[in-house]
């Protein structure tokens, strides 16, 4: 099946879901726990306060990495300015979503078109804990509304993973070579999710820096305040954070293991170390 057919097949799912979405959205009033159980996927979801963090970085290219690796743009403009962002409070799932819980979303609404690596419409033998990849940004997106929850946000995206004060990374300001199954150094595949219990953020939330890329709401735009011009910017693209394992390329190099980096993508593509997780608003109190 091609992929612009799996997208069309998602939209449907989606606009369903969406409306189970919306009808549940009620349903989350109750005081603010630290954590909880996701009733529909039965995954924990871990609280992140309101209030303000530090999102983007003003670092620059000062020893012209770019031109010596050829990347297509140059590094951290995009991710210009840091700055000050307030966000209300939000759960988000500890761990990303793995093979066995998008098996059970895929039972459960007959889609018929598994991610590519799967045999016979099911996940590689012992690989249920492993984080589902291969899926294009609207069947992240069909899961998550399916689970009455969203895809996080840039914003919700970074703030769990940088806590409220803006760390480099998830664990700290200092990058710690085997901590996160991140580059070529790792397994060069996915591991079960929470294997590296030192890739963990301020709020609890594992596996932000490696294991796989995470699809996110956001499309590729200009933060707010960035003098930088590109013409990828706009709705053409969709972001994706973290850092995962690599085989090859450039994405195992320092300016790619920040916390605030961002990586564009087309929405109807699919990748072997590119998963997801979900956010849960908080409704605000009338």
């Amino acid at each position: 099946m091609t992929i612009l057919l799996r997208f069309k097949k998602y939209t449907i799912i989606c606009l369903l879901c969406l409306l189970i979405f919306l009808t549940g959205c009620g349903d989350h009033n109750d005081a603010l726990e630290s954590v909880k159980i996701s009733p529909i996927d039965g995954k924990e979801m871990v609280l992140v306060p309101a209030g303000e963090f530090i999102m983007g970085t003003n670092k620059t290219d000062v020893d012209n990495t770019q031109q010596k690796i050829g990347t297509v743009k140059p590094l951290y403009l995009d991710q210009h300015p840091e700055r000050r962002v307030n966000l209300d409070a939000y759960y988000i799932d500890r761990y990303e979503v793995t093979n066995e819980e998008f098996k059970r979303f895929m039972d459960d609404t007959k889609y018929p078109d598994p991610p590519a690596t799967w045999v016979d419409g099911t996940f590689p033998a012992g690989k249920g804990d492993h984080p589902v990849t291969n899926i294009i940004w609207q069947e992240a997106l069909a899961y998550a509304l399916w689970a009455n929850k969203s895809l996080p946000t840039e914003a919700q995206w970074e703030k769990a993973a940088r806590g409220p004060n803006g760390l480099s990374y998830p664990w700290g300001d200092e990058y710690v070579k085997g901590k996160a199954n991140v580059g070529i150094e790792g397994a060069k595949a996915t591991v079960p999710v929470g294997s590296h219990p030192e890739d963990v953020s301020p709020y609890k939330v594992y596996d932000m820096e490696g294991n796989v890329m995470e699809w996110t709401l956001d499309w590729y735009e200009a933060y707010p305040g960035n003098a930088y011009q590109d013409p990828r910017f706009g709705k053409k693209f969709k972001v994706l954070r973290g850092n995962a394992f690599q085989k090859s390329g450039h994405y195992f190099l320092d300016a790619y293991r920040y916390a605030f980096n961002r990586t564009e993508v087309p929405a109807d593509e699919f990748f072997e170390n590119v998963g997801f997780r979900c956010v849960l608003p908080v409704p605000m109190k009338k």
